[in-house]
Parts: C-alpha cells; sequence; structure tokens
C-alpha cells in the first residue's frame, strides 16, 4: 500500500524553476508530480510511497543536497473518503 505525503517548499528568490527542475531530474518514482504555488511556499511536492520503505530515509534522500531551498513542510495524508467505497444516504450521511 502507497502512503501519500505533500511536501512544501520554499525557495530563494528566483530559483523556484530550478529546484523544481533539479527535483524532477531524479528521477525518483514515488515523486508523483511538483507543482509551482502561489502564497508562502514556491513548490508543493507530491509524493506517493511504499509504505514498507523507510520513508523518513526516502524522503531525506530526495531533499539531501538541493541548493536553493530555504524551508520545508512535509503533511501525510490519510486514505481520502471515496463515496463509491462508502455507502451513503440520500442526506451525504454514511
Amino acid at each position: 500500500m502507497k502512503q501519500r505525503f505533500y511536501v512544501f517548499m520554499q525557495c530563494e528568490p528566483g530559483h523556484t524553476y530550478d529546484v523544481g527542475m533539479a527535483i524532477i531530474s531524479q528521477k525518483r518514482d514515488y515523486v508523483a508530480d511538483v507543482s509551482s504555488v502561489s502564497g508562502h511556499w514556491d513548490l508543493l511536492l507530491r509524493i506517493e510511497i511504499d509504505n514498507r520503505k523507510d520513508v523518513g530515509r526516502e524522503l531525506a534522500g530526495a531533499l539531501a543536497g538541493l541548493e536553493h531551498v530555504t524551508r520545508t513542510e512535509t503533511i501525510v495524508a490519510y486514505p481520502i473518503f471515496d463515496p463509491d467505497d462508502v455507502y451513503f444516504g440520500e442526506d451525504g450521511d454514511p
């Protein structure tokens, strides 16, 4: 089973695209995508990784050595609520 994480990244001014391209060029299969975002963060990585792996080590490996990154925040995402998987009544309540 795969576990999903979102990694928010803040980059030095003028280096957002450099960092995004550096991450993608690593070609790590668990980096599902890298998006440029607005607000306090510059990039958002969607990570989908086999939960049997050492997730901390894998994420650290993906982020280690990246230049121009000033800050990161990682959020764990739990299974989504899918109406196809659960019975929902007419009022939307399970």
